[in-house]
């Protein structure tokens, strides 16, 4: 025991001033990197940069530049530092094993910071999550819905997926359907919801509306309204034309149809079955 403190004040006596150095450049190195981390952040800002990559750059700079003056203090201070950089990098192989799938989060996290297909505050789409950006992490990505709800999604996934960006154009169009009842007059239906389309001041004046029928069903004929607004007035659009559309074929006597149900009641009547003479009758009965 005795000659493990001898030793210990032994390398004190003999390496003094290099521990010393070491320590002056430990901390001096640590003040320098939190003026530059700080520099660095204002420069960034004053470039108006997207807000997670500037978040990033300036981890990854702060990280890199924290572990050269750790280095280089332990290099000084005469520790050997070729035996620490070989098991941090074997215990990094280990980790990275360990945490592949964090890992790919997080390479796909840098994908997402310099490519950017959206930034903080696009609605988007993401994994079939729909929301607008609230952060963007190495890890995942965070959206919020309009009800307020939170959802975070993985990065790998938001990579590994289609990726719809309503922010990506300046309009976005809003389609309402329309069912009215069958033998109705298109035409007329087509005129009651274009003079709605004509009153709703959000619409956009530089592309055109259009009220098409698209097809029909055993009671009903379905038609579509497919008129466009700015990204930012989508919603507002969408439900007040639903309503407007409504209340205006209600009041010309255009009801949404209801699938009619006939009851009979009492036993169930015998099917109709058509021999050669009752159908050489119906024929008579049609010619006259």
């Amino acid at each position: 025991m005795e000659e493990f403190w001898q030793g210990i004040v032994n390398y004190f006596k003999n390496a003094g001033i290099d521990l010393l150095f070491g320590i002056i450049i430990l901390v001096v190195g640590l003040i320098v990197v939190r003026l530059i981390k700080a520099v660095l952040k204002r420069i960034l800002r004053r470039a108006k940069r997207d807000e997670a990559m500037s978040s990033f750059i300036v981890s990854l700079v702060n990280i890199v530049l924290e572990i050269v003056v750790l280095i280089t203090a332990l290099a000084t201070m005469g520790i050997n530092t070729a035996s620490i950089i070989a098991v941090i990098g074997t215990c990094g192989v280990a980790i990275g094993l360990a945490l592949k799938d964090s890992l790919g989060n997080i390479a796909s996290g840098i994908m997402i910071i310099f490519n950017k297909p959206f930034k903080k505050d696009d609605y988007v789409e993401i994994a079939g999550e729909e929301g607008r950006i609230t952060q963007i992490n190495l890890f995942n990505t965070t959206l919020m819905t309009d009800d307020d709800t939170v959802i975070i999604v993985p990065n790998s996934e938001a990579v590994n997926n289609p990726i719809i960006n309503y922010e990506g154009c300046k309009f976005r169009r809003v389609v309402v359907d329309i069912a009215v009842d069958k033998g109705s007059d298109v035409g007329a239906v087509r005129g009651i919801v274009s003079r709605v389309a004509d009153s709703e001041p959000l619409l956009s004046q530089e592309q055109d509306y259009s009220v098409v029928m698209n097809g029909q069903d055993t009671n009903c004929v379905k038609m579509q309204l497919k008129c466009f607004t700015a990204t930012a007035d989508y919603w507002t659009v969408k439900y007040r034309m639903t309503e407007n559309v409504y209340n205006a074929l209600k009041d010309e006597g255009y009801l949404t149809p209801n699938l009619q149900v006939d009851v009979h009641e009492g036993k169930r009547p015998d099917p109709v079955l058509l021999t050669k003479k009752s159908k050489k009758e119906v024929v008579k009965k049609e010619d006259r």
